[in-house]
């Protein structure tokens, strides 16, 4: 099953107060933390590949530099909307796509691949990882809410379709409630 990672690498950082994306985490810009991560775990599963979207030239020439798949995205700025757009036009072939956020520099690898694993196994139509009552990303969707996802508008993501759907999504347990945390404000 061709499924796409798509990365997305494009908030706007309001709360943070810069780009947080930039910020140094343990010795590394926070948007590294998990897109390092999905990239090792593509290596182990040759139908999966990562694309990485980002209104940030700097993020952009990066991750291009290193040969994985980037689209910039100059749009972004006005929604999450205008990044799954993006991503989704260069996913064009893909069966499945799951969205990762680039300011969640917990989520392990581990976690990442079981997820997808489970989702990919069960064939799953919509899916997303919850710890305790609280579901958050990663989200995965088949090709069949695609259509849907392109006509998200502004700030609307996937969390939309999701709660449109309840009895078609499934659900992934994670248990450290650390992995799902967002920076959203300096640490």
């Amino acid at each position: 099953m061709k499924v796409y990672l798509i990365y997305l690498a494009a908030g706007n950082s309001r709360r943070f107060g810069s780009n947080k994306l930039l910020y140094e985490l343990e010795g590394k810009h926070l948007y590294r933390h998990l897109l390092d991560r999905l990239v090792s775990l593509c290596t182990r599963h040759a139908d999966w590949e990562v694309i990485a979207v980002t209104q940030y030239p700097q993020i952009y020439d990066e991750v291009r530099a290193e040969n994985i798949r980037a689209v910039f995205s100059p749009d972004s700025h006005k929604g999450v909307s205008y990044s799954i757009r993006a991503g989704l036009e260069a996913a064009a072939d893909a069966q499945a796509c799951a969205f990762f956020v680039a300011d969640q520099p917990y989520l392990t690898e581990e976690s990442a691949e079981a997820f997808l694993e489970n989702m990919e196994r069960n064939q799953a139509e919509l899916g997303c990882v919850i710890c305790g009552d609280q579901t958050g990303n990663p989200a995965w969707f088949s090709r069949n809410y695609f259509p849907e996802l392109v006509e998200l508008k502004e700030d609307q993501g996937g969390r939309k379709v999701l709660k449109k759907y309840p009895d078609q999504t499934a659900y992934f347990l994670i248990s450290d409630a650390e992995e799902l945390q967002d920076i959203d404000l300096v640490p």
